[in-house]
């Protein structure tokens, strides 16, 4: 996609750029409920989550011979093709034609509800043999499983089942269960806007029972493309809570569609490109006008506008991006960068600089406004009167 639509259209959206957004969800006064300083628990719950993605190939390791030891089995997955394929060949094993499936953003992610009907497996299950959700969160060194249930029908189906499958991508984790009840209350006010979860368990699986069976799949499906980069890998702290899609001045306007996918609002903007691919994904990073709004709501204090920045660099450093923004962007870098040209007057150098953008780009951007004298100049009159 050309990312001269978008940045027509973010023209538009800017017009109506305020804090209205920001105002009609600030969950602010429901945090101070229980916790006194609320960027104190931003800071803890995005170091928590930090402190799993820096060490995050021997954490899930541990994570495995945690949940091994009590009986659990897992089941690693690259790619949604060996969620897929992996899958289909347990519930064969286990002869299961029916299952209580729960749907989350994980689970669309992976067409799980298209995967069972593509089998013939009815995805609601009177029997309840089987149970497949996607927990919120898994904790390393109890080798638990924290869930947020709709009803309490769907919590008593999950814990009545004989045999539990979980899905979770490789990010989902945190370290310690004593973390837990930090992250409880996060998902609550920042997903449910309430102060604690009404339905919620957290779920270990027991050595000495029998007659039950435990199953995790853990999912890369192009999350470790994100580990490779320093700044973008920070998205994978994400909770999915929603909140920065709530006050999003271009979300609010545009909605899921042009995404093209289950992972929509400002962290798509960030993580897409890399979890799809650059070449149709590239022109969300100018979905977006920096105005802050989904930084300042994160409740682990993702730096989304920074990382927009970031990627926006990366695309134009490595030829990314479309062959008129990269033709428009180094000739404006050589401009720039020219000492002679920025010792020119201030006139000289707006009229340079206008002329180097064409007509459209002029619409959509403000032309800046530039100093009297360069910081060049600046520095050589200094010296002059040393």
């Amino acid at each position: 996609m050309n990312t001269s639509e978008y940045k027509r259209f973010l023209h538009i959206c800017s017009k109506n750029v305020d804090n209205s957004a920001f105002e009609l969800f600030n969950p602010i006064s429901l945090v101070h409920l229980t916790f006194d300083d609320i960027d104190k628990l931003k800071n803890q719950a995005s170091k928590i989550r930090q402190k799993f993605l820096d060490n995050i190939v021997d954490n899930l390791l541990l994570f495995e011979k945690n949940f091994t030891s009590k009986k659990g089995q897992i089941n690693w997955c690259l790619s949604y093709e060996d969620f897929t394929q992996q899958l289909l060949n347990l519930l064969s094993n286990k002869k299961i034609k029916a299952v209580n499936a729960f749907s989350s953003a994980f689970t669309q992610e992976l067409g799980l509800e298209n995967i069972l009907k593509n089998e013939g497996i009815t995805p609601f299950s009177k029997e309840n043999k089987c149970t497949i959700l996607s927990p919120n969160l898994a904790v390393v060194d109890t080798a638990s499983m924290f869930s947020v249930f709709d009803s309490g029908f769907e919590m008593e189906l999950f814990l009545d089942s004989k045999i539990k499958i979980f899905i979770l991508p490789i990010n989902k984790f945190i370290c310690n269960i004593s973390d837990i009840h930090l992250f409880t209350h996060i998902f609550s006010i920042y997903n449910k806007n309430l102060n604690f979860p009404e339905l919620s368990n957290i779920f270990t699986p027991l050595a000495n029972e029998d007659n039950k069976e435990t199953y995790v799949f853990i999912v890369d499906n192009s999350r470790s493309n994100l580990l490779a980069f320093k700044e973008q890998r920070k998205t994978l702290t994400c909770l999915d809570c929603g909140a920065c899609k709530r006050v999003c001045p271009v979300y609010m306007s545009i909605k899921d569609e042009p995404y093209d996918n289950i992972i929509t609002g400002p962290i798509a903007n960030v993580m897409l490109p890399y979890l799809e691919n650059y070449e149709n994904h590239k022109h969300l990073s100018f979905n977006c006008l920096l105005c802050g709004n989904c930084q300042r709501i994160c409740p682990v204090n993702i730096p989304i506008p920074d990382l927009i920045v970031e990627n926006r660099k990366f695309f134009f450093e490595n030829k990314i991006l479309d062959f008129e923004d990269n033709l428009l962007l180094h000739g404006l870098r050589k401009f720039f960068l020219n000492r002679n040209k920025m010792n020119r007057r201030t006139w000289v150098k707006k009229y340079s600089l206008r002329r180097r953008l064409s007509k459209s780009t002029r619409k959509l951007v403000q032309i800046p406004k530039f100093s009297k004298h360069s910081f060049n100049q600046i520095q050589q009159e200094k010296t002059k009167h040393q």
